[in-house]
């Protein structure tokens, strides 16, 4: 076995924008490889790993052991964030993995510690993609990074946000695709993910239409993206 877990594609991305120097918050950890690999690559100086059941978390407990982290990783019983010790630990990094983009914004809108505008997440919602940024704008949290991968055959995106108590607007396009890969130079990843996103959408036009349904708003995304396809020349 390696001195340090191999992260696959997904988690590795979410490691990735953990801070150098960091005190990282791994919610829903499971395995808890990421805070290890963290660790053990002293990219952060200690963690939290927190699950809500307590069959991931003894998983935890003894991967940890099995990379020699005897000290360095705090392992948490919770349901989020609102019971942890976040401000003890000094907590500078939280990631959020493996879950719908709901649940993660219900568990940052349960936490006041994230309104710390020094506090970074890293989150990697499973769906629901748009919820989540919807959220995020508009309660003032500003997604400053981000990044896409893909894994068995499913197109992951990576969000990074800190808080600045500023609301803001986002189009359906921008909830759906993220401006931060808009504007970011064209990749494989992200053509593949605009021509998925524009055929659900016209599946999704094509069913309304059978059924005598308005899609005014379907139509309007799709209008949305086409126009960043002619943009990004893709």
């Amino acid at each position: 076995m390696s001195n340090i877990p191999l992260l696959d594609d997904r988690l590795s991305l979410a490691a990735s924008f953990v801070r150098d120097g960091s005190v990282v918050a791994d919610i829903g950890t499971d395995h808890a490889y990421i805070p290890i690999y963290l660790l053990l690559t002293n990219k952060s100086k200690s963690a939290i790993a927190a699950d809500i059941n307590e069959g991931p978390l003894e998983r935890a407990r003894i991967n940890a052991a099995r990379y020699g982290i005897k000290e360095g990783i705090t392992f948490c019983l919770a349901d989020g964030l609102s019971t942890l010790p976040l401000s003890d630990a000094g907590v500078t990094d939280i990631v959020i993995c493996g879950m719908g983009g709901e649940l993660i914004a219900s568990i940052i809108d349960a936490s006041d510690y994230v309104k710390d505008p020094a506090v970074r997440l890293i989150l990697q919602p499973m769906s629901q993609h748009a919820k989540l940024r919807k959220y995020l704008s508009e309660c003032g949290f500003d997604i400053v990074d981000g990044g896409l991968c893909s894994a068995q055959d499913k197109l992951y995106q990576c969000i990074v946000a800190t808080y600045t108590g500023k609301p803001y607007s986002l189009s359906q396009a921008e909830l759906e695709l993220g401006r931060e890969n808009i504007n970011a130079a064209p990749t494989p990843l992200f053509s593949e993910m605009l021509e998925r996103l524009i055929k659900k959408t016209q599946r999704a036009i094509e069913g309304r239409r059978l059924g005598g349904l308005d899609s005014g708003e379907l139509w309007l995304l799709l209008s949305q993206l086409n126009e960043i396809k002619k943009d990004k020349m893709i």
